[in-house]
C-alpha cells in the first residue's frame, strides 16, 4: 500500500449536486439575461432552461435581483483584463476580444439592464465596484480613472459594433490596420 499523498487534483472534494444546480441556474440566467434583458426574463424561463425547480432560485440566490447580481458579478471579472503583461497589453486584449465570441459577454447584460431601474442600479454598482475601481488601482497614477474609462469606452464600442450592431469591417478576422489601431489604443493606456 502506497503512503504517498494523492496529487492535488485528486484531493479536490467531489462536486456536490447543489454546486451543479447553482452553476446550471447561473449559466441559464446568464444566457437569458444576455439575450432578453432583466425585465423580459422570468425565473420560470431560467429554471426551465436549467432543468430545475423555480423554487431553487430563492434557495440559492434569494430573488431574481440577487440572481442577476450574481450573473453580473461572475461576468465582470476584471482579472480577464489585468492578468495580461503590460508590455503586450494591447496585443493580448485585441486577441482576447476578437476571439470566437463563445460564452456570455457582459456587455449585453449591461446594455439590456438599462431598461429596468433595479437592474440598472445593480449593474452600475457592480461595474464601479468590480471593474472601474480595480482597473483604476491597477493602472495607478494621476489619470488612472480616466484610463480605466477609456479602456471601457473602446472595449464597449468594439463589442457593440462587432456583436450587437455588426459592422462589416469588424466581422470575422480583423483587418490588419484595424487590429493595429486597436492594439495601439489599448497599449497606450498602460504606457
Amino acid at each position: 500500500m502506497s503512503t504517498q499523498p494523492l496529487p492535488a487534483r485528486d484531493r479536490r472534494p467531489p462536486e456536490r449536486k447543489s454546486d451543479r444546480t447553482r452553476a446550471a441556474i447561473l449559466d441559464a440566467a446568464s444566457r437569458a439575461f444576455s439575450a432578453h434583458g432583466y425585465s423580459a426574463t422570468g425565473v420560470r424561463e431560467i429554471t426551465a432552461a436549467a432543468g430545475v425547480n423555480p423554487a431553487l432560485v430563492s434557495r440559492y440566490f434569494g430573488s431574481k435581483e440577487k440572481l442577476f447580481e450574481a450573473v453580473l458579478d461572475a461576468a465582470l471579472d476584471v482579472e480577464l483584463l489585468t492578468r495580461h503583461n503590460r508590455a503586450t497589453f494591447g496585443r493580448d486584449l485585441v486577441a482576447m476580444f476578437s476571439g470566437d465570441g463563445s460564452g456570455v459577454h457582459p456587455l449585453p447584460l449591461l446594455v439590456l439592464a438599462t431598461g429596468d431601474p433595479a437592474a440598472r442600479e445593480i449593474a452600475d454598482r457592480i461595474l464601479r465596484d468590480r471593474v472601474i475601481g480595480p482597473l483604476t488601482r491597477w493602472f495607478g497614477g494621476a489619470e488612472a480613472e480616466s484610463r480605466a474609462a477609456r479602456l471601457l469606452l473602446v472595449s464597449a464600442g468594439f463589442y457593440i459594433y462587432r456583436q450587437l450592431y455588426p459592422l462589416d469591417c469588424l466581422s470575422g478576422a480583423l483587418d490588419p490596420a484595424m487590429r493595429s489601431w486597436l492594439e495601439g489604443e489599448f497599449q497606450s493606456l498602460v504606457e
